[in-house]
């Protein structure tokens, strides 16, 4: 009799979940049009459609047209039930942004951080956007169903919990999990920028059309994530796609180790960060450069952007400093290419910006040393991708029958 409760109790829940799906693909719907569709009984469907409208889980919208007989009662996903918050804890910035249970952005704040902001001061910088939002849109705090925090850094220390912080900002003893479970008391998912991002063009960006794809973080340090049969790969502590800790030589792999928290060999190479330190080397060595001159001689304003600016205005020494730094990234990408043969890669961060001038700088190297070409592709979605990712990474992580 156990086994049969349960059995029953299955069949229920899978009978659910199969409507509420069909509702939110389809929506509106008639009971006809979801009994059609879904190939369950009438008298099943009317009972768990008035099962879930109980539950507000779905609502009645309003009369649709007649298809022979009475006017039929249309019936849509209440979308707008509870509320997503996705914070994106950057380097230099802050983004927040508020979904329906749909996906759907209804508003998004961003505010920069100054330079002596410490990691508490980012998260209430973050809380202050959230409140904003909450104001904005008009909606009960109560509403806030989950939290999707997206973090650039992760490392799993040996025998300690698991800790997620930006870059720089692991000695400073905040938890950013902790600090918005305690503040808004609902479940916190933090996740890989790198990877949230992926997610993020699967669903609305350049890998929609793709099941094999590798996506490239150029930001002021190094990342990547990869997509195999149309799952992100996460790996052991969801730590894969760390490109930075790659090696470019034997004598580098001689005399480094792995040190958590710290750039890797290859970041020290190609990044922000790398090309930052490059571009001060140069001005040290040319007083008259033109990245100095970008930066009307302010030596602290000088990044890793600066260098592609003076490069694509034709600056020499930037050029080279390009150049230089991109053949080891370029021996990194072929061999992850011949690996994993990817049908796309997508080339998102600061250095995205560079758009073409990016894509000449690693097409022209790479070509003929890869068994299979994929496509070379630009993020469209910028900074967005990891927002639009870090909300549907949730939202595929929630069972709605059993969480709202």
């Amino acid at each position: 009799m156990h086994y049969l409760k349960q059995s029953q109790r299955d069949v229920k829940k899978n009978n659910l979940n199969l409507i509420l799906n069909t509702i939110i693909k389809h929506e509106p719907l008639s009971r006809a049009d979801i009994v059609r569709i879904t190939k369950i009984s009438k008298p099943t469907v009317s009972n768990l459609i008035d099962y879930l409208l109980q539950r507000e889980i779905i609502n009645e919208i309003g009369i649709g047209e007649s298809k022979g007989g009475r006017k039929p009662i249309l019936i849509s996903f209440n979308n707008l039930r509870k509320y997503i918050v996705a914070t994106d804890l950057g380097r230099e910035d802050c983004t927040v942004a508020i979904s329906d249970l749909k996906g759907n952005i209804l508003d998004k704040a961003n505010e920069k951080f100054k330079k002596q902001d410490r990691l508490n001061d980012k998260l209430e910088i973050a809380k202050d956007l959230i409140h904003l939002l909450i104001n904005n849109l008009k909606i009960e705090p109560s509403l806030i169903f989950k939290i999707s925090c997206i973090a650039p850094g992760v490392y799993t220390e040996r025998g300690k919990e698991l800790k997620w912080s930006p870059v720089n900002t692991q000695n400073e003893g905040a938890d950013i999990k902790n600090y918005f479970e305690s503040e808004y008391h609902v479940p916190v998912i933090i996740n890989h920028s790198t990877k949230l991002s992926l997610l993020g063009e699967k669903v609305a960006g350049k890998a929609k059309e793709y099941k094999n794809v590798l996506y490239i973080d150029f930001a002021y340090g190094l990342g990547c994530s990869f997509m195999i049969d149309g799952n992100i790969y996460f790996g052991m502590n969801n730590s894969a796609g760390e490109l930075g800790y790659f090696y470019s030589s034997l004598q580098e792999f001689m005399n480094n180790t792995v040190k958590p928290y710290e750039f890797g060999c290859l970041e020290k190479r190609i990044s922000g960060y790398a090309l930052q330190n490059k571009g001060l080397e140069k001005v040290k060595e040319n007083p008259q450069s033109r990245i100095l001159e970008l930066v009307q001689g302010d030596q602290d304003k000088i990044t890793g952007r600066t260098v592609f600016q003076a490069a694509m205005e034709g600056d020499q020494e930037a050029t080279e400093i390009l150049k230089s730094s991109f053949r080891y990234f370029n021996m990194a990408l072929a061999n992850i290419i011949n690996l994993l043969t990817p049908e796309i890669v997508i080339f998102g961060g600061g250095f995205s910006n560079a758009g073409k001038y990016l894509l000449d700088l690693i097409n022209g190297e790479i070509k003929d040393r890869v068994l299979h070409m994929p496509k070379l592709e630009i993020s469209e979605l910028k900074k967005d991708a990891s927002i639009v990712g870090a909300i549907h990474y949730l939202l595929n992580n929630t069972d709605l029958l059993e969480e709202i």
